[in-house]
């Protein structure tokens, strides 16, 4: 019931959070995209021993995957790991490569979310009256 009405409560201010006006909107998200930490900066002090550990994870989970020929993604996932593994042992300036270009803004959610934010907040409204509706409902 407790996860119910907290259920409810997030609806319902997220729904009113969505009726806000565009600008304020704008503005809040403006304020909450800013990047927190760098996480490549991090990963770049300890790139030898994350460089290690994943190649050790990934011919680990290749080796598993011999183990069990129904579970045939097991080795695609242990390349994948592998492949990371060497990038960051001997070539990390491709992680570089790599990251700034997944880095790259391909659709703005915010603009998809301010488009739509009417809609979104009447939806979410109408989901925070049927949960506490529903709530009343049970603890009759």
């Amino acid at each position: 019931m407790e996860f119910l009405i907290f259920t409810g409560v997030v609806a319902l201010f997220l729904g009113a959070i969505s009726l806000m006006s565009r600008e304020m909107l704008v503005s809040l998200g403006n304020a909450l995209n800013r990047p927190i930490v760098s996480i490549d900066d991090k990963l770049r002090a300890i790139r030898v021993p994350l460089g290690v550990i994943l190649l050790v994870v990934g011919v680990w989970n290749i080796m598993i995957a011999f183990g069990y020929p129904e579970l045939w993604y097991l080795h695609l996932i242990g390349i994948f790991i592998l492949f990371f593994g060497l990038l960051y042992l001997f070539v990390p300036e491709w992680l570089v490569v790599i990251s700034r270009f997944l880095d790259q803004v391909m659709l703005s959610t915010d603009e998809l979310y301010i488009g739509t934010r009417k809609t979104i907040g009447v939806v979410l409204l109408l989901a925070a009256v049927y949960i506490f509706y529903s709530v009343f409902l049970i603890s009759k």
